[in-house]
């Protein structure tokens, strides 16, 4: 029996949420874009696609990307076993169909025929253990990991005692099956994760460590160039399995650190097909009536994320005054023109488990002082300087420290801020001693609660840079992933942020959206609730194709 509809007990359908804005159209407006709407629904083939990325990866292997700018890349390159449609609902992708038996503890895969590699060898379920395999290896844990070890004698592989996995079985070379220490809810849904894609095994082995710098997957699009912090390239796979996209190519083109005005310069020329909509992007390309905006609240979170075993941020209540220091709503429509949602608690709106029981304060100096006189009570003996790490240095973003600065200097606390544009080294401060408060946003990579609770703030978890360690929320975390009552499970996430939020480890700032604007000959856009960066680009075509950047 395939188990896709499974899904749908653990997450609020999106419906409501896919929403597209054409602002300024009149009635005659509305008839022409009606008629030219018609005049080409048949969708044409070919043209180069261009958009932008806001840095340059480090990576694009699957396995090793921990960053949006490669993930873009990863969804067209690469597929897994599953994927996410717009509405978020889990469906077959290299997977045929798939069974689930005994109680949700064995799954047994069918994988499609046609499914190639871009070098034409077939996927095979070879490819899937050796895939499964190495990102139970891998050096720098994955977000699909801790579901992965829920395979019987994965963590015995992991960890060497093991040299192959007894709960992954090869049936032939379309069927593989898959036995679980226990029932794991997420386990299909974590599937469609891109750290789960398919790798081939003879081209890993064959490019070893450059793997990631010339990727060979099965997805729509494969791999022509990069030429790192200016441009990537990509070229349509005629032997698709879902069949060819109707795009030749995709050129990506890198703005290292931003560069905002470079980014809207471009699409106001039409050298670029789309771009991110912040500020007043959309009040300067008023005029211009026939651009598309797309609006969609996604399953995101901007935040400040703070380093718990830093000196200066080691103490709880010094981290609950900064958080209950800053008036969310005054940053959000200064820097962002009212853009996006506030965001005092973590899971957004739409993902099962959000209550406003767990709420922090917002805007209240009077009580962020209170903390603040607890914290000196306690172990601080002088106010500390406080550094902010960003990985993007433009105009709107020092807007925002300002106002974040201006904030706590009612505290009697000094900040100073720090730049770190290539994001290699962004994510290596991160991981470093020095880091006191970094800048982050996080979008999921599964529309499931433990995206956001288990990735944050699991002791293991390789993107939690808050070093946020607690037996007690680890252990919840693990718990609520074998509860199968939706609502059950539900309460068990509400009582894991409530004990989060009680740590402060973070400053919750506002809940991103989709918001993206795109040129008035680009066809089939469809917007995620999971962010932009996770979108597949083969369905988009072009009215007016053009054939040279």
């Amino acid at each position: 029996m395939n188990m896709s509809g499974l899904f749908s007990i653990f997450c609020v359908p999106f419906f409501f949420l896919n929403l597209i804005f054409l602002p300024g159209c009149t009635n005659q407006d509305k008839k022409e874009q009606t008629q030219r709407a018609l005049s080409s629904s048949v969708p044409i083939q070919g043209g180069i696609y261009r958009a932008s990325l806001r840095s340059n990866p480090p990576t694009l292997d699957p396995a090793l990307v921990q960053d949006n700018y490669g993930e873009t890349i990863v969804h067209q390159i690469f597929d897994g076993l599953v994927r996410y449609d717009s509405y978020l609902s889990v469906l077959p992708a290299l997977a045929e169909t798939w069974q689930v038996k005994e109680d949700g503890k064995v799954y047994q895969f069918k994988l499609k025929k046609n499914a190639r590699f871009h070098n034409l060898d077939p996927v095979t379920s070879q490819d899937v253990i050796f895939s499964f395999k190495r990102l139970l290896r891998a050096e720098h844990p994955s977000a699909v990991l801790p579901h992965l070890l829920k395979i019987v004698g994965a963590k015995e592989y992991r960890a060497g005692t093991l040299e192959n996995i007894p709960g992954l079985k090869i049936e032939n070379e379309q069927i593989f099956t898959v036995h679980l220490q226990e029932s794991h809810v997420p386990f299909l849904t974590a599937l469609g994760m891109y750290q789960a894609s398919i790798v081939s095994q003879k081209e890993v082995i064959l490019l070893k460590e450059d793997f990631g710098k010339n990727p060979v997957g099965s997805g729509p699009f494969s791999f022509i160039s990069w030429e790192e912090g200016k441009s990537i390239q990509l070229k349509r796979f005629e032997e698709y399995y879902a069949e060819p996209a109707f795009l030749d190519e995709i050129h990506y083109k890198i703005y290292p650190g931003g560069q905002d005005p470079i980014i809207f310069a471009d699409f106001q020329n039409n050298n670029l097909e789309e771009m991110e909509v912040y500020g007043d992007v959309k009040k300067k390309l008023s005029e211009n009536k026939e651009l598309q905006w797309f609006h969609r609240p996604s399953l995101s979170l901007f935040f400040y994320g703070m380093n718990l075993k830093h000196p200066n941020l080691a103490n709880p209540d010094l981290r609950k005054a900064l958080s209950i220091a800053v008036d969310r709503k005054a940053l959000v429509n200064q820097v962002y023109k009212g853009q996006f949602d506030i965001a005092t608690n973590i899971l957004p709106l739409g993902m099962p488990g959000r209550t406003p029981l767990s709420q922090m304060e917002d805007n209240n100096p009077d009580l962020a002082l209170q903390c603040l006189n607890q914290a000196f009570s306690t172990t601080l003996d002088k106010q500390p300087e406080l550094e902010i790490v960003s990985a993007i240095q433009t105009p709107r973003v020092e807007q925002e420290i300002t106002i974040i600065k201006n904030a706590w200097s009612k505290l009697g606390i000094k900040i100073r801020a720090k730049y770190i544009t290539d994001w290699e080294e962004f994510e290596t401060y991160l991981n470093s001693d020095a880091v006191q408060i970094y800048r982050y946003v996080w979008f999921a990579d599964m529309p499931d609660p433990d995206s956001f609770l288990y990735s944050l703030f699991a002791s293991e978890s390789p993107t939690n840079f808050m070093n946020l360690e607690d037996e007690n929320i680890d252990r919840m975390l693990l718990a609520a992933r074998a509860i199968v009552d939706p609502v059950e499970r539900a309460g068990m996430y509400q009582k894991t942020e409530a004990a989060i939020m009680e740590s402060a480890p973070l400053i919750p700032l506002f809940y991103m959206s989709v918001d993206r604007v795109y040129q008035s000959y680009v066809k089939s856009v469809n917007v995620s609730a999971l962010g932009a960066h996770n979108l597949q680009l083969n369905k988009i075509w072009l009215d007016q194709p053009h054939q040279n950047d």
